[in-house]
């Protein structure tokens, strides 16, 4: 339940891994606007452990089910309970709209983000994500001009074993790969099981990670590759994030695992159409485009990529410095 204590403020991310990521700075802000106060999260059930290990917030919880009428009246009832003096809604998805209107005339002050425009479906790039400078506009917000960087989310539980690569049975330089769950935006499964043969011909062992919606792909990668190591689906987001700190690298179709292992400042190759290519001004990052098919990148392309962006004999390096310690 949601504390109960004045000077209480309420943070709701409820969009998923790439829009907490993306909230870094703002999550950061509202913090330095209220350093006495006690600040809640409400965002999913998937991202409330990383969530917890964020110097920001006193407390998470989860959204519950909007469509459940009395989990709808139960919730509420706890958060005019809490007597919450702001609420900033960083999603301004269904399900905060929904919360506001039930909260009723009397709600806390109110500042949301402008809901995401549609996506298109005929592009490539991920779904767009809401825009949060009106929050800033209106609430007097200063928010830091940077790029997200969760790097506590490493420091948070650096010591526990299940944070460590060799929880996994990883040893020695390892690679990243981070698909999409989107078929239609990711790089095929002969591609990413010819790149799994060079990594492991190398010295490299090539770790697939994401949701467990990953686990047939992996299936299909590891046909090709048995060298694999498939964490679809048994990583939740602070794992991944130490080993995405711990990686010599990471290749990706644009997936949301793939911007959490930015901002831990993981470097690497991102694979994408030529209509819809990625940025990512100030990372380590190179993009690959094709005009149709991805497909048509081949492995050893994305491996001389990360050969030539240093990632390579530098990961090489490190491993050596470490076995002579």
């Amino acid at each position: 339940m949601l504390g109960r204590k004045q000077n209480n403020i309420l943070v709701i991310k409820t969009d998923g891994l790439r829009g907490f990521v993306a909230a870094d700075p703002y999550f950061e802000a509202i913090r330095d606007a209220y350093p006495k106060a006690k600040i809640s999260l409400l965002t999913t059930q998937g991202l409330q452990r990383i969530a917890r290990a964020s110097p920001y917030f006193d407390q998470v919880a989860a959204m519950p089910n909007m469509g459940d009428r009395e989990a709808r009246k139960e919730f509420v009832r706890q958060l005019k309970a809490s007597k919450f003096e702001r609420v900033y809604d960083l999603s301004g998805d269904a399900a905060a709209r929904r919360l506001r209107s039930a909260m009723g005339p009397f709600r806390p002050k109110w500042f949301a983000a402008e809901q995401a425009p549609k996506p298109n479906p005929k592009s490539a790039q991920p779904l767009p994500l809401p825009n949060l400078e009106k929050i800033s506009e209106l609430s007097g917000l200063s928010v830091d001009d940077r790029l997200p960087d969760l790097r506590w989310a490493v420091s948070a539980r650096k010591d526990s074993a299940n944070m460590q690569p060799s929880w996994y049975g990883i040893s020695g330089p390892f690679g990243l790969l981070l698909p999409s769950e989107d078929g239609a935006r990711r790089w095929s499964a002969s591609g990413y099981a010819g790149l799994a043969r060079q990594m492991a011909e190398s010295g490299f062992m090539p770790v697939l990670a994401g949701s467990k919606n990953l686990h047939g792909f992996g299936d299909e990668i590891a046909n090709e590759a048995p060298q694999l190591l498939d964490l679809s689906g048994k990583t939740d987001h602070l794992q991944l994030a130490a080993l995405a700190q711990e990686a010599a690298f990471f290749v990706s179709d644009v997936s949301d695992e793939m911007q959490l292992a930015l901002s831990v400042g993981c470097e690497g190759a991102v694979i994408c159409p030529a209509k819809s290519p990625y940025y990512a001004e100030g990372r380590h990052i190179v993009t690959l485009t094709a005009e149709n098919d991805l497909g048509a990148i081949e492995p050893s392309f994305v491996w001389r990529t990360l050969d030539n962006m240093g990632l390579i004999n530098n990961a090489h390096s490190d491993q050596l410095v470490a076995e002579a310690r």
